[in-house]
């Protein structure tokens, strides 16, 4: 038996737009520390210093913040799509990318999430 050893900061858990089916992913906001980088001792205020999330499954990683959970790159604002989790909770298994946004969740030019999938890059396939 091989026993392997994961980077708990570095385990990726999926591809933008891919559907995930767990419900506790690692924190966006802290990276899974617990803790925020930025300032000594302060719990996390997305995981409240648990380091793990809970999101309802079928989810999906944030398109708008590309799951870091954090507005803008290097800043302690939470992303407004996920609030902070990094990963989305979507309603179906049956999803496509976004027309309007090509799955980046932002309008070309904009800052604000786009309104046709609010952000998550996705959108429920249409039956025909």
């Amino acid at each position: 038996m091989v026993w392997r050893t994961m980077e708990w900061n570095r385990q990726s858990i999926g591809r933008r737009g891919e559907i995930l089916t767990k419900d506790i992913y690692r924190c966006g906001f802290c990276g899974g520390t617990g803790l925020l980088s930025s300032k000594k001792g302060i719990k996390c205020p997305v995981c409240l210093g648990n380091g793990k999330v809970k999101v309802n499954p079928p989810a999906v990683i944030c398109a708008y913040c590309n799951g870091t959970g954090k507005r803008h790159p290097r800043t302690t604002l939470t992303c407004t799509v996920c609030r902070g989790k990094g990963v989305v909770s979507v309603g179906s298994k049956q999803i496509e990318a976004c027309p309007t946004c090509k799955g980046i969740g932002r309008v070309r030019g904009m800052t604000l999430p786009c309104l046709t999938c609010k952000g998550t890059g996705v959108i429920p396939k249409k039956k025909r």
